[in-house]
């Protein structure tokens, strides 16, 4: 059952979008996730007060949920995951996937992170095919993902999930980068083969969508990039449509999530480059975000002060090897994935 604790009636008149955020959290993130929610109400939410949805594939405790309340400038939600959207597929073989996590763990460059978890593994398929099913999400459009122990090293001033309603934006994001290849081997492989079987394999190569965003034209191959998701704001219709869903379904039948290690930032992101169109997708390059390692921070001093940022810009990732958000980049200015100007 969900738990939900609510804030008195706020003495504004400002029209909030259809929107909150978002964690996937255990009861024993709860001290560094409570860092976090101060950062974002400090950076953000204290000016604009937004919900805060917390799921848990376990029951949170009432500590939990009275620390959370109490530091919260929105409404807080809580719910526990059906079990059927954190479990083994009926079609899984075990003993393949058990292969598949020692193949990861014992590799001689090292072990793959989470090469052996299943935990990992059930939330890379929840946040890919389950999250947005959710019943508390379900009176929402746009969501904020934010995970425990990351922080804004800007301030916010205005309101993102208004620019994205106003602006018809679909996803948001800060940081893209490629993924650790030896956790999706047949990722591409499998995708090219859903996307035949339903008849849309001409995504990968149509013009006006982000597949050069994943998909490398002058190869015929993937390039491994993705949006990394642990910073970013999403139209929930987008998710929920036939279309998402299909595609979804026809991948997950190959069970990679388990034989290997699909991380959800590369499938969705396959999924939203090729589905969604030119100008819908918003990359937020002037704000300052940290997931450790990993920063994204502005470089313009204009922007670094005004917005009192506190991260170092030589620590921006942006125009690091294994970055793609210059990629990105390139593409919303006109030019292609290398840079080369496309414009007459």
């Amino acid at each position: 059952m969900a738990f939900e604790l609510q804030k008195g009636i706020e003495q504004t008149t400002y029209r909030r979008a259809n929107a909150t955020f978002y964690t996937l959290c255990r009861n024993s993130d709860l001290y560094e996730l409570l860092e976090t929610i101060q950062n974002y109400n400090n950076r953000f939410n204290d000016k604009f007060k937004y919900d805060w949805i917390f799921l848990n594939d376990k029951p949170f405790t009432e500590e939990f949920k009275r620390a959370v309340q109490a530091i919260t400038t929105g409404n807080a939600y809580f719910d526990q995951i059906p079990e059927e959207y954190w479990s083994l597929p009926e079609n899984l073989n075990v003993t393949k996937m058990y292969a598949g996590m020692k193949l990861l763990r014992d590799d001689p460059d090292g072990a793959a992170p989470y090469a052996t978890s299943l935990s990992y593994r059930h939330m890379c398929r929840f946040e890919s095919g389950f999250f947005y099913k959710q019943k508390l999400l379900q009176k929402y459009r746009f969501f904020w993902r934010v995970e425990p122990g990351v922080r804004l090293k800007c301030d916010i001033n205005h309101d993102l999930f208004k620019e994205m309603e106003d602006n018809n934006y679909d996803y948001g994001f800060t940081i893209g980068m490629v993924e650790y290849s030896k956790t999706i081997p047949s990722l591409f492989k499998s995708m090219r083969s859903a996307l035949q079987s339903l008849g849309k394999d001409h995504l990968l190569t149509d013009t006006d969508n982000y597949s050069e965003f994943v998909f490398d034209r002058n190869t015929n191959d993937y390039n491994y990039c993705h949006f990394w998701t642990n910073f970013e704001i999403g139209n929930l219709d987008v998710f929920r449509s036939k279309e998402y869903n299909e595609i979804f379904e026809a991948l997950d039948r190959y069970n990679g999530f388990y034989y290997e290690r699909w991380g959800d930032a590369p499938v969705r992101s396959l999924i939203l480059s090729l589905l969604l169109k030119k100008g819908t997708i918003k990359r937020f390059s002037n704000i300052g975000y940290t997931h450790p390692p990993y920063t994204q921070c502005p470089t313009n001093e204009k922007v670094h002060l005004s917005h009192r940022c506190t991260c170092d810009p030589s620590l921006d990732i942006t125009n690091e090897w294994y970055s793609c958000s210059w990629i990105f980049d390139n593409i919303e200015s006109g030019e292609n994935p290398l840079g080369i100007s496309t414009h007459a």
